[in-house]
């Protein structure tokens, strides 16, 4: 059981049971998700009452409340009961949602939710064997500041992730560093090397590129600037899952990206 299933586990029990507080004042009962996740994933023929009444209970609870925590860190559950004065247990055994983690629920919750920085870093690392270790060092360093909540370096380290995408692209492509460095380091430089590129490439393979360098640089320029800056959890989220859908897209067409 990992963590990452708990977590989207945890979520669709929030859609579809919200508002459970019949359990000493919790919306969200730890307890009550694991034995929801025993009866529908992992039923067993014998009278099951309680979760820890499970073989299992001590693995699944502990990813359970992994997950739960992880939720609490980003701001879309918090560990206590509804409303002050609300009925609870001694081992604080439920959540309730947010302000943030409602809307989160209602608008983001049908997406896939990344899992942590560990499991995104080995996503990341299977792509940098053609991506390269730039890339790496880069989209490693964006997964573990969203993991801890620095939203605008998350989406800045994104950015300059797919900035590396880029350039290993159009240095396999060429074959001259120092040359595409040169260019683009010029005025309009980033656009001038995505046209070296996708170029000549098909209009459906140009179109996706174009997108997946538009949006991630729009955020790192975003995130760079001086102003303040509204990126939020969900901005740095849905950054880091278009930077692994680009990483994933560049080497799915890498040898026709970089033909010269």
């Amino acid at each position: 059981m990992h963590v990452e299933d708990a977590l989207e586990f945890i979520i669709d029990y929030a859609k579809t049971s919200p508002g459970d507080s019949s359990y000493f004042g919790y919306e969200i009962s730890l307890p009550g998700v694991v034995l929801s996740y025993l009866k529908e994933v992992e039923p067993s023929s014998a009278h099951m009452q309680y979760a820890q009444d499970h073989p299992k209970n001590r693995e699944l609870s502990a990813a359970f409340y992994d997950a739960a925590w992880e939720l609490c860190r980003r701001g879309i559950l918090r560990p206590s009961v509804q409303f002050m004065g609300g009925q609870r247990t001694a081992d604080v055994s439920g959540d309730c949602l947010t302000t943030l983690g409602r809307r989160w629920i209602k608008e983001r919750a049908s997406a896939v939710l990344l899992g942590g920085p560990d499991r995104i870093s080995q996503l990341f690392e299977k792509l940098s064997g053609r991506l390269g270790s730039s890339f790496l060092q880069r989209a490693t360093e964006a997964a573990h500041c969203h993991a801890f909540g620095v939203y605008v370096a998350c989406c800045a380290m994104c950015g300059a992730a797919a900035e590396s995408i880029l350039l290993a692209i159009a240095f396999t492509k060429t074959g001259d560093e120092a040359a595409i460095l040169a260019s683009y380091r010029a005025a309009n430089g980033r656009q001038r090397v995505i046209n070296s590129v996708v170029g000549q490439a098909r209009a459906q393979i140009a179109e996706s590129f174009r997108s997946a360098t538009g949006l991630l640089s729009y955020w790192r320029d975003d995130a760079a600037h001086g102003l303040a800056s509204t990126i939020s959890e969900i901005e740095a989220h849905e950054a880091l899952a278009r930077l692994l859908r680009f990483g994933q897209f560049a080497t799915d067409h890498w040898d026709e990206l970089t033909r010269p």
